[in-house]
Parts: C-alpha cells; sequence; structure tokens
C-alpha cells in the first residue's frame, strides 16, 4: 500500500510542479519557480521510493496516467483551460487503461 501512496505523491509534486512552471513565466517569478523546482525534485524521489515496492510498469502507467489526468483538471480548475468532448473521452480511456494495467491478477 506504501507504494500506491508513493506513486500518489509522484502525480501530485509533479503536477504542482507543472502548474507552477505555468505560473513562472520563463522563470521570472521566483515563488513559482521555487515551487517548481521543488515539486520536480519531489516527484522524482516518490518516484524512486515507489519503485522499491511496485512492479515498473504499472509505477510508470499510474503516475503517467494519473499526471495526465490530474493534469487536466488541475487546468480546467485553475486555469480555465477548456476541455471537448474528445479530450474528455480521452482522460476516461486514460483511467480505464490504468485500472486495468494496475488490477490484481
Amino acid at each position: 500500500m506504501r507504494g500506491y501512496f508513493f506513486i500518489f505523491m509522484t502525480v501530485l509534486s509533479e503536477v504542482v510542479a507543472t502548474a507552477a512552471q505555468k505560473e513562472a513565466l520563463d522563470f521570472t517569478r521566483v515563488l513559482p519557480t521555487l515551487v517548481m523546482v521543488v515539486g520536480y525534485i519531489s516527484s522524482f524521489i516518490f518516484l524512486t521510493l515507489s519503485l522499491r515496492l511496485v512492479p515498473m510498469g504499472i509505477v510508470y502507467a499510474g503516475s503517467a496516467g494519473l499526471s495526465i489526468v490530474l493534469a487536466n483538471l488541475a487546468g480546467w480548475i485553475y486555469f480555465r483551460d477548456q476541455l471537448n468532448g474528445h479530450q474528455a473521452a480521452g482522460i476516461l480511456l486514460v483511467l480505464v487503461g490504468i485500472s486495468v494495467i494496475a488490477a490484481p491478477q
């Protein structure tokens, strides 16, 4: 269970860092730049910790897929990005793919 917590923390760190990157405006704003750097470093630390406990394919599929979903959600909520029907369907397919890959055998 700890491994999946680390995957979630990987995703959360990465999404926060990506949102901060958009706010950093080419590294011209100090606080968002610092949040971005700390977020990406944290993401790699949590990724490394999760790889000790969970098979690599599940870690990669889970972190990549959930990052896509949460980044889109963060963009929609925080940046007012628009999602069309095709994008929503793609996000749904990503969620289905993650659940198939991560399902117990």
